[in-house]
């Protein structure tokens, strides 16, 4: 009647077994080891950056067990850094050989569940922010699986009479071919699961999990990643959807398609992607990535499960004896094992309509509309409230960059305009989208402060923007800053970046002009320009000193994302895996460059902090790269912009010069 012929798949033909994938295993947890020994690893950092915020918007018992583990290892991080990579590189040493390899996987094993549970808190799973594109559900928990697939037996090479899935090598695990479906199953449907879930149905949930996965990386992976964020798709659910489907189709196409090795690769290619993008190689480049992130595990579960002979049936085999003996991995489970099957093929599906229907709110974290109605809170100045030409306080003849008198808190002067150079259109509607979130999580310290100033409070506020503008002209070159010992807090990928010194972050220097906690410079497409100085009060919810009084404008952010690997911040709530939802202490700006609502103004949007960094290179107030001039400015523009006509950086306030630009 004919027989099937029978074929070596890349598994097959490589020669891929049991003894190798343990090797790949054992080699993967001594490179990990490796990254645990980094320099870094060994301070407090790996406590306050690694895993206390694992405990960031988790479930109470899960947070406790994160607090408890970070208050048991932060006397001494070195001691327990050194036990815990010490015991990674026992494991990998001890899958490299056959006498010790149940012992280094029962080691293993148990290191898996701590580190998933506390390392990992539980792969976000908890929080409603854990994404594929991140390497969600985690790669600590795929350690454990391959590890299973690959347990020694007392058969460690498939029988040659064996082809399908029984001729896989993590079929001659103790759970046999049917480990093997559900391992690949249960992961990718877990996959589509996730990309459905509220945050990741976001319209900007792509490109914020790439603009976190930059920061802190080289300069060529950081702009690699940035390139891919632009070009990166927006449009929330239907990506979702796009990638969920996908996942199904990669788990369970074995199940279901009599050729299944192209499933397994397709899964292998997207997971690769995945670990170049959005899980930035694990962040193994930033010298605090402590493995590889979920890609090569993936890779080697692949591997562990694609078959390594299948049977094609020749043309002389009658059709249904063909059918039969080649019929799809689904019809024997089901045969199997029919209520088993039945039930979680609907568990699965009832999981995907749970995450696909459920609303795209925050849980834990208030929405932008909701923080605008809390006491303190603001997302924006109602109109009513803009600077006008009569609510500038007398004697001030600064042009746009007059102080702003207190009942246009957080306005902008509708006289400002900007005549220079247009940005492209990505640029602008990067900066003002950015600006809008930005808007959503002001917090001010006073935001009903509409007292006028006393005579004595706006001299204070003329000389706190002269001694401070005089201090920072120093920093006009970025390089001197950086060398000065100010470190970047957000992210460099950006056009508007946050430098801090931390040595200034102290009750000591509190709104002193010789020791500015912050400076902020705007990339525009001429070179780096210092646009604002930035006071910083040293802890979180401590209220700024109000010399000034409501000219002061202290306020803080309350919706960023901080990136557990670079420590930089990287985004805005709801904070995506690999990020931990972060509050500012209240600060006060100085502006450096003639932005709308002048010097103390609170916010203006970055396309206007960058748009007057342009103003101010193409015045001759502030450096430009000679390689890119920018263009000359208008007749009238510079005097417009700066109070002044032939070059002088002071324009008469009735009180006084006051300084505008180093």
């Amino acid at each position: 009647m004919g027989e099937l012929v029978r074929t070596r798949t890349f598994a097959g033909r490589w020669g891929i077994t049991q003894r190798a994938l343990r090797i790949a295993l054992g080699l993967v947890w001594i490179f990990d080891a490796a990254l645990q020994y980094q320099p870094r690893m060994w301070g407090h950092e790996f406590v306050s950056e690694m895993i206390a915020p694992m405990a960031a918007g988790q479930p109470a018992p899960i947070a406790w067990l994160v607090k408890t583990a970070a208050a048991l290892i932060a006397p001494d991080p070195g001691a327990w850094n050194f036990l815990f990579a010490t015991l990674e590189l026992a494991i990998g040493v001890g899958l490299l050989f056959r006498r010790t390899a149940r012992p280094a996987l029962v080691a293993m094993f148990t290191w898996v569940l701590a580190v998933f549970a506390i390392g990992e808190g539980f792969g976000l799973l908890f929080t409603g922010h854990a994404s594929p594109l991140t390497g969600a559900p985690g790669a600590v928990l795929l350690y454990g699986v391959v590890g299973l697939l690959v347990w020694p037996t007392s058969t460690t090479t498939p029988d040659r009479a064996e082809a399908g899935f029984e001729s896989s090598v993590g079929a001659q695990g103790p759970f046999g071919a049917r480990g093997v479906l559900v391992a690949w199953g249960a992961f990718w449907s877990v996959s589509a699961v996730l990309w459905l879930l509220p945050a990741n149905r976001s319209s900007h949930a792509i490109r914020e999990a790439m603009t976190s996965a930059a920061a802190g990386q080289p300069s060529w992976y950081a702009h690699f990643l940035h390139v891919l964020s632009s070009a990166a798709p927006q449009g929330g659910a239907q990506w979702a959807w796009a990638f969920a489907l996908a996942s199904l189709v990669i788990g369970l196409g074995p199940l279901v398609a009599r050729r299944v090795v192209w499933f397994f690769v397709a899964g292998s290619v997207l997971e690769l992607a995945y670990w170049v993008s959005g899980q930035a190689l694990g962040g193994i480049l930033t010298g605090m990535g402590t493995d590889p992130n979920a890609g090569p595990l993936v890779l080697l579960l692949a591997l562990a499960c694609v078959p390594r002979v299948v049977e094609i049936p020749i043309s002389s085999l009658e059709p249904s004896e063909a059918r039969r003996r080649t019929r799809p991995a689904l019809a024997r489970l089901v045969g199997a094992h029919p209520v088993a099957t039945v039930t979680t093929a609907a568990g699965v599906g009832a999981l995907i309509l749970l995450s696909a229907t459920y609303p795209q709110t925050s849980t834990g974290t208030p929405s932008a509309a909701s923080m605008a109605t809390m006491p303190g809170m603001t997302s924006a100045v109602p109109a009513s409230r803009a600077v006008t030409e009569s609510s500038v306080m007398p004697g001030m003849s600064m042009a746009s960059n007059a102080l702003l008198a207190p009942e246009a808190m957080g306005g902008t002067d509708p006289s400002w305009h900007y005549d220079g150079p247009a940005l492209s259109n990505g640029e602008t509607t990067l900066l003002t989208t950015v600006s809008q979130e930005t808007d959503a999580g002001h917090h001010m310290q006073t935001p009903t402060c509409t007292k006028t100033p006393t005579a004595m409070q706006l001299e204070y506020a003329v000389r706190l923007v002269q001694e401070t503008s005089a201090d920072v002209s120093q920093f006009a070159n970025l390089a001197v800053a950086r060398a000065a010992g100010y470190v970047p807090v957000t992210s460099l990928a950006y056009p508007v970046v946050h430098y801090v010194k931390p040595a200034y972050m102290t009750n000591q220097y509190v709104l002193d002009p010789s020791h500015v906690d912050s400076l902020v410079y705007a990339t525009t497409p001429y070179g780096t320009v210092l646009v604002a100085a930035m006071y910083l009060m040293p802890a979180v919810g401590e209220p700024g000193p109000m010399p000034a009084g409501c000219m002061l404008q202290w306020h803080a952010h309350t919706n960023l994302c901080t990136s557990l690997t670079s420590h930089v911040i990287v985004g805005f709530t709801p904070c995506a895996a690999g990020t931990v939802h972060t509050m500012t202490p209240y600060m006060a700006h100085v502006w450096q460059v003639p932005v709308p609502g002048g010097p103390l103004a609170l916010d203006p949007s970055d396309l206007q902090t960058v748009q007057a960094a342009i103003m101010a290179q193409q015045c001759g107030e502030a450096p430009y790269n000679p390689a890119t001039p920018p263009p000359p400015p208008s007749a009238g523009e510079c005097a417009a912009y700066f109070g002044h006509a032939s070059g002088s950086t002071t324009a008469s306030t009735g009180s006084g010069d006051f300084a505008l630009a180093p």
